[in-house]
């Protein structure tokens, strides 16, 4: 990919086969407790503040408006902080814990990351992608929703093990390509901390939402994904009536052939991060189809890291149906964390 080589997408050398899909059957929303017109108005909150890349006072403002609301549930907020080395920017990684039974025993953690894309003021080659990108989808969904699952999960009165919602910082590369030295910056900060803390052994699942927001929603089957964990979405999204939305992509026509090719195919992300700090991590992304280089799948718009990722671009049922798949997984997601799945 010329915009961001080898990253959050299949990588290099992988030929995308993608076949046409007819639009999925409009829905009124999926059953459960995230409401959809909540979680849209924190996007349509943090879309006003414009473009939050890392290292900006807008960013710095998201982080404020995050931690505004979920004090207003009546939880604390709790910051990791630390200065990013290269650039000097003070990354902000925001976290939440909800305790179970034992307050030092195992961690499922769920997250999404905060920041966008910084699309303003490049310079030489980089120039030809100037633009205003306030990223709607890619930086405003995904932690939206994270707001509504802290007030699910304030109101849950039966959490097996602790969780933790986890706002991530710095995932887009500090420069326009992808950098493999210097993106997922937040989370690698984070799980190092984790880590040195003693904190990290007891995280024993790693969630994380990403590009969630879009109008045809779906979730893409991801080969960098903990086989086990992913698994464990199917039957959530049969109980919500949204398994036709669930790993639809790659088609099992491109997966055979991935086999046979043995492409080492997949998506980086912040989940990367903590699956090479040894925590089984899954991805949950909206992504096939949407990246401008990739092939057009009929019915799947195209705005990744385009102006066109803004809120004409999102259905509020897409943030419902990511938080309410979560929650309806939350039981299988403990007993993974409590050795019993």
């Amino acid at each position: 990919m010329s915009e961001r080589p080898a990253p959050r997408r299949l990588l290099p050398g992988t030929s995308v086969l993608f076949t046409a899909l007819t639009l999925l059957a409009a829905c009124g929303g999926s059953k459960g407790p995230i409401d959809a017109d909540r979680a849209m108005a924190h996007v349509e909150k943090m879309v006003a503040i414009g473009p939050r890349p890392f290292g900006s006072a807008a960013l710095a403002k998201t982080a404020d408006y995050i931690e505004a609301e979920v004090k207003a549930l009546g939880l604390q907020l709790l910051r990791q902080e630390s200065v990013e080395e290269r650039s000097k920017h003070t990354i902000r990684n925001l976290y939440v814990k909800f305790d179970g039974p034992d307050p030092q025993g195992p961690i499922l953690m769920i997250g999404a990351h905060y920041d966008t894309k910084l699309a303003e003021g490049l310079t030489g080659e980089d120039a030809k992608h100037n633009k205003r990108f306030v990223g709607a989808i890619d930086g405003g969904g995904a932690p939206a929703v994270l707001i509504e699952l802290a007030r699910a999960l304030k109101d849950h009165k039966d959490l097996k093990c602790n969780v933790w919602l986890y706002w991530i910082d710095a995932e887009e590369s500090i420069a326009w390509n992808w950098d493999h030295q210097h993106e997922l910056v937040g989370s690698k900060a984070f799980c190092k901390w984790l880590s040195a803390e003693k904190i990290l052994p007891r995280v024993k699942a790693f969630v994380l939402l990403d590009l969630i927001g879009s109008k045809n929603y779906k979730i893409d089957r991801d080969g960098n994904s903990d086989k086990r964990l992913q698994e464990l979405f199917v039957p959530a999204a049969k109980a919500l009536g949204e398994e036709d939305r669930l790993y639809r992509f790659p088609t099992e026509r491109e997966l055979a052939y991935y086999r046979e090719q043995k492409i080492n195919w997949g998506t980086t992300d912040d989940h990367n991060t903590f699956a090479n700090f040894g925590v089984p991590s899954v991805l949950l992304i909206d992504f096939a189809g949407r990246v401008p280089e990739s092939q057009k799948i009929e019915g799947y718009e195209q705005w990744w890291h385009t102006e066109l990722d803004d809120l004409p671009a999102m259905d509020k049922q897409s943030l419902a149906f990511a938080g309410n798949l979560v929650m309806q997984a939350l039981p299988d997601l403990q007993a993974f964390c409590l050795g019993r799945k």
